[in-house]
C-alpha cells in the first residue's frame, strides 16, 4: 500500500514539474472589478409605491368632499341620516339568536395554533431579515 502511494506521488510530482504556471494579464483585476462594479450599478431597484400619490390625494379629497356634503346639507329638521338620504333600514341583529358551544378540543387547539402563529412570526421575521441582508 505504502508502495503505490509512492507511485502515485512521484507520477503526481513528474506531472507538476512538467506544467508551467499559468500567468494572469497584468490588468486582469482591474477588469473584474469594473465588470462588478458595472453589475452592482445596474441591479439597484428604486422604491416605487404601490398606490401611487394622486390616488391617495383623490381618495382624500372625496373623503372631505362627503364629510363637507354632510356638515353642509344637514336639514333643519332632526330627521336621521337614513331618513335624510332614502337609506335602507339595516339591522344588526344577525348573530343575537345564534349560540354556539365550542368543544374544548376546539378551544385548546385555537389557542395552540395562536401561540404557534405568534411564536413563528418572530422568526421567520428574523429569518427573511437575515436573508435580505447579505
Amino acid at each position: 500500500m505504502e508502495n503505490e502511494d509512492k507511485r502515485i506521488e512521484d507520477l503526481i510530482n513528474k506531472l507538476m514539474a512538467n506544467d508551467s504556471l499559468e500567468t494572469a494579464p497584468t490588468n486582469f483585476t482591474e477588469g473584474v472589478m469594473s465588470k462588478i462594479e458595472a453589475l452592482s450599478e445596474t441591479k439597484t431597484i428604486a422604491y416605487k409605491p404601490l398606490i401611487p400619490k394622486y390616488v391617495w390625494w383623490l381618495l382624500g379629497l372625496g373623503f372631505v368632499a362627503l364629510i363637507t356634503n354632510i356638515v353642509l346639507n344637514k336639514s333643519s329638521d332632526s330627521s336621521s341620516l337614513t331618513d335624510r338620504y332614502n337609506l335602507p333600514e339595516v339591522s344588526f341583529d344577525l348573530l343575537n339568536n345564534l349560540s354556539v358551544d365550542f368543544s374544548n378540543t376546539l378551544m385548546y387547539a385555537t389557542v395552540l395554533l395562536a401561540v404557534m402563529v405568534a411564536i413563528q412570526i418572530p422568526l421567520l421575521k428574523q429569518y427573511f431579515n437575515q436573508k435580505l441582508s447579505y
